[in-house]
């Protein structure tokens, strides 16, 4: 099956998230006939299968699915980290091999789960200022690809920068190995599961940061089991299971269109299922809960 994700980046949020980082080119994103298997013993495993997607540029976009339903596999494929057995990715237009397309795929931002257990560096500072540094670009531009980045999670350079990574609460860490992957201003931003393990406080922070960051024009895949923050921060969805495209396209509820949730072991946002108890149109649902409440003041 095959989708088309929305563009789309409203902006949302306050404080610095985003800060220093506007004007940078968003990448388009397109993947044709993607598969991909694992090697078990002497069993190949479908992890993906037949996958047509495209993301437009800029697009916020949630990737759902059960756990196993290949999620973190197309990730990585996306970002190039996996070779695709079938299919290819392009990027910009771009196929593996032509001329700019190392370059693009650079350009895509990779968060993994639990990205704070990979901090290393003696100082904030530093961990931030190893992607740009591996890049070859000079002294001034990694610093001000630092400032800018600790300036967008929330945690300043003049605060933070020198602080050992570990003397961070939990959140921050997770903060800081973001602001790693934004130092080397991305054009496209892929998070995998960027809320597991974070207290409700952290959790808040780091939506208010992918707001930050949508309204700067980048864009974001989001792929989460959290169904009630992607709805708040994706304009669109991507259903995954056993590796295929089963849905795609903005959201929509009403008429069935609850169904690609439900009968993939996923679940209703809480506005969705809030507005339907109401007796009310669940296609109406506002995505964030300041407008539920103010619906229904």
């Amino acid at each position: 099956m095959s989708g088309d994700a929305a563009n789309g980046h409203a902006a949302g949020g306050g404080g610095p998230a985003g800060e220093g980082l506007e004007g940078q080119h968003a990448l388009g994103v397109r993947c044709e006939g993607l598969s991909f298997w694992y090697d078990e013993g002497a069993t190949r495993i479908a992890a993906l299968r037949g996958v047509d997607l495209t993301l437009a540029p800029g697009a916020s976009v949630a990737l759902l699915g059960p756990t196993g339903s290949g999620k973190s596999t197309l990730l990585q494929l996306l970002r190039g980290l996996l070779a695709p057995d079938e299919g290819r990715v392009l990027i910009d237009g771009l196929a593996a091999g032509e001329d700019g397309y190392e370059e693009r795929e650079r350009r895509i931002g990779l968060v993994f789960q639990m990205p704070e257990m990979q901090l290393f560096a003696a100082t904030c500072r530093d961990d931030v200022a190893f992607g740009p540094r591996q890049l070859g670009w000079s002294a001034a531009e990694v610093d001000d690809a630092v400032t800018s980045a600790l300036a967008a999670v929330g945690l300043p350079a003049d605060r933070f920068g020198a602080r050992h990574p570990y003397s961070l609460s939990g959140g921050e860490q997770r903060r800081l190995a973001l602001a790693g992957v934004l130092a080397m201003r991305p054009g496209l931003l892929l998070l995998d599961e960027p809320f597991v393990s974070l207290d409700p406080a952290s959790r808040r922070d780091l939506e208010a940061i992918l707001r930050g960051l949508r309204a700067t024009g980048m864009g974001l895949v989001l792929a989460t089991h959290d169904v009630d923050r992607a709805y708040g921060l994706c304009d669109a969805r991507v259903v995954l299971d056993e590796g295929v495209v089963v849905d795609a396209g903005p959201w929509r509820f009403g008429a069935g269109g609850e169904d690609a949730l439900l009968s993939h072991r996923l679940k209703l946002p809480f506005v969705v299922e809030l507005w339907r108890r109401l007796g009310r149109a669940a296609a109406e649902a506002p995505p964030e809960l300041a407008a539920a409440a103010e619906a229904l003041a």
